[in-house]
């Protein structure tokens, strides 16, 4: 009998913009003859700390489903997108290590889902001093930080945004908000994330949803770079998550 892998998105718009758990990973895994069985916790601009707390409504579905019948064999967790390279990256680092305790307890293995950088003229780059290249990068360290404090895999979706955004820019990731993903965004970061969980090749991904057949294969070797070998953050941007709480 063919196995069915039960994956639990924990989230926010980042992810499910454009229903990405359900209307694209699970086609990918699907036109990859990988069946799954997909739930996700979802709320715009909810953090992994609220997600962590059991008295927050949403805390409350995220404790439901871990300690519920059903099983999980993998938890996705993405975080509000500016909160690991503020001054709460200390929340952001305790809140993973609270989710992933309690997901490993279940049997089930944690992955982060690290995010991009947001557009140019945002708001938002203007405001810290960032530049999407500098978001970037250090939104990659502090995942990579505490996914290595805790030994999580995790899916650099923001660099391959960054491959595509610096080397592509026909291709439009981004909303009209500059921060959220359209449609190819929200394809680049089911087909990374996939990649990541199951160890596929990107470039093998048949499903494009639509895309045009040169998009969708630019979106698949840039997850490609990003996610099938280790990326080398620049050494200005790497930090620890030891001892931050």
């Amino acid at each position: 009998m063919k196995r069915t892998y039960s994956v639990l998105f924990i989230g926010n718009s980042y992810t499910y913009y454009n229903d990405m758990p359900t209307e694209i990973f699970k086609r990918i895994a699907e036109s990859g003859r990988v069946t799954v069985d997909v739930t996700a916790i979802t709320k715009g601009a909810h953090t992994l700390s609220r997600f962590a707390d059991p008295y927050d409504s949403y805390g409350a579905s995220v404790e439901r489903e871990l300690t519920g019948d059903k099983k999980y064999d993998y938890v996705i967790l993405q975080e509000q997108s500016c909160r690991p390279i503020t001054e709460n990256a200390g929340d952001f680092y305790s809140a993973v290590r609270n989710l992933a305790e309690r997901i490993r307890h279940t049997g089930a293995e944690p992955i982060l889902y690290a995010t991009w950088g947001r557009e140019k003229d945002s708001p938002t780059l203007e405001q810290y001093g960032w530049t999407n290249e500098s978001m970037t990068w250090k939104l990659a360290a502090a995942y990579r930080a505490i996914g290595g404090e805790l030994d999580i895999p995790v899916a650099y979706v923001g660099l391959a945004f960054y491959d595509v955004y610096s080397n592509r820019n026909d291709i439009e990731l981004y909303a009209a908000d500059r921060t959220h993903p359209s449609y190819s965004g929200s394809y680049l970061a089911a087909v990374s994330l996939f990649s990541k969980i199951f160890g596929v090749d990107p470039t093998d991904i048949k499903f494009t949803g639509g895309l045009s057949a040169d998009d969708a294969e630019v979106l698949c070797h840039a997850a490609k770079n990003a996610i099938c070998s280790d990326p080398a953050i620049p050494k200005e941007y790497i930090t620890s998550s030891i001892g931050i709480k």
